[in-house]
């Protein structure tokens, strides 16, 4: 728990100050945090039995930042990824003749799970929503931190046993509530007029954040490990401290584009 507290006070300033920045600073630390979190896949699902290809995923990664970055239309350089990962994928086939077609799956899983899903931070960035890129944190890390401790008070009724033991319907209800107060207060002083909105989408956030906690854990208990990386003391690595990120980010994508925009 030590751990856990000093990782997250020293964290919390770095944080405030790269998304307060945003552009290139955003970008260049989010391209970081990615390639870390793909490695940190990738050399788990190494450990269960596959062979991802590691240079195909780096690589598409990195295109996709170099494109978003330079380019002021971002559709532009979306539509252009499938394409560039899939020649990848061919010449690799073409070239070593050894790579299995599960392994392809594993390589394009880890860049969709994790390069795409991170990369909606980016494209909330770019929306001309002041403060809006915060929302992603607030939800994920407010539902983390309500759950836990609601959990840890009154919890008695297992969420989902199989996949993660600890968490109690109690603690994801905590969760629900912590996300929706904590989406309340920073509209109420960063975006008023979307008080209302904002409060709602801290509940339908909510809940994907909590579905992506719960499928970072089931990919761990399907491989076998406990953390995917050492990179956080008291938290793991990336991947263990952002995989609710990864389900929140393309949900308050979407609820910003496909509503809030067109008020």
């Amino acid at each position: 728990m030590g751990k856990r507290i000093i990782t997250t006070v020293l964290g919390l300033p770095i944080l405030y100050i790269v998304l307060k920045t945003g552009g290139i600073l955003l970008s260049i630390s989010l391209f970081i945090i990615t390639i870390i979190g793909l490695h940190e896949f990738y050399s788990s699902v190494q450990r269960g039995g596959y062979k991802p290809i590691y240079w195909a995923g780096y690589i598409a990664t990195l295109v996709l930042y170099a494109m978003f970055t330079l380019n002021e239309n971002p559709d532009a350089a979306m539509s252009l990824l499938p394409i560039i990962l899939l020649l990848l994928l061919i010449f690799w086939v073409i070239s070593y003749k050894t790579v299995s077609f599960q392994d392809i799956l594993v390589t394009c899983f880890g860049f969709m799970y994790i390069t795409l899903l991170f990369f909606t931070v980016m494209l909330i960035d770019r929306m001309n929503l002041t403060h809006a890129v915060w929302l992603v944190f607030i939800i994920s890390w407010a539902c983390d931190s309500l759950a836990y401790l609601t959990g840890l008070a009154i919890g008695k009724h297992k969420l989902s046993p199989e996949i993660s033991p600890k968490k109690t319907v109690e603690g994801a209800v905590g969760g629900m509530i912590g996300s929706m107060l904590g989406c309340f207060i920073f509209a109420y002083f960063a975006m008023p007029d979307y008080i209302i909105s904002i409060t709602i989408l801290g509940l339908v956030g909510s809940v994907f954040s909590q579905t992506g906690d719960l499928t970072a854990s089931l990919i761990k208990r399907k491989i076998g490990i406990k953390d995917f990386g050492r990179l956080f003391p008291g938290h793991g690595g990336v991947l263990d401290r952002f995989d609710s990120i990864l389900f929140t980010g393309p949900v308050v994508y979407l609820f910003l584009t496909l509503w809030m925009t067109k008020a």
